[in-house]
């Protein structure tokens, strides 16, 4: 397996960990038309278009040339999953769908301190795609935890995101 594989399979933990965070416009309205909350049709559109705009930031963010590089990439990718986590957490569901929400938000919120010790630990490892495909191995469950929370709030775009957890070589 090569070092982009093994990104891949990092990129899809980075994305799919980050329930429908993945990107977006602080501009854009984040309750209803009304003032209250979003429809579940608005919320899908809005959480949807986060996942897309954040796909696009990290594609963006230059392939490290070398592995002494991955951390930093790593870290770059992981900053744009928590900037969109933010933007993903003022969106105002629908009461159908608010305490899947706030358990996607809580998701990410934890998420971004495993990320921080992911990088760390990449950073600090001599074989850093040994390091990156262990970490993927055991944010597995959380993953799938994820890509459920996805699904089941309408956000299919936040589950197109790199290789399945149980398939991290995938491309």
């Amino acid at each position: 397996m090569d070092s982009r594989t093994a990104l891949v399979a990092v990129l899809a933990a980075a994305g799919l960990l980050m329930p429908a965070g993945c990107g977006g416009d602080d501009d854009e309205e984040k309750s209803g038309s009304e003032g209250g909350p979003l429809t579940a049709g608005e919320y899908r559109k809005q959480g949807n278009a986060l996942c897309k705009e954040g796909i696009r930031e990290v594609e963006r963010i230059p392939t490290p040339s070398s592995e002494d590089k991955i951390a930093d990439y790593l870290e770059q990718v992981f900053d744009v999953a928590a900037d969109a986590n933010d933007d993903f957490a003022k969106l105002d569901p629908p009461e159908e769908l608010r305490t899947d929400h706030e358990q996607a938000v809580k998701l990410a919120r934890e998420s971004e301190d495993v990320s921080d010790a992911f990088v760390e630990r990449v950073r600090e490892s001599d074989d850093p795609r040994a390091a990156i495909l262990s970490g993927f191995r055991k944010l597995a469950p959380e993953i799938k935890r994820s890509e459920e929370l996805n699904e089941k709030l309408g956000l299919d775009e936040c589950n197109e995101v790199g290789p399945s957890p149980e398939q991290p070589g995938a491309s």
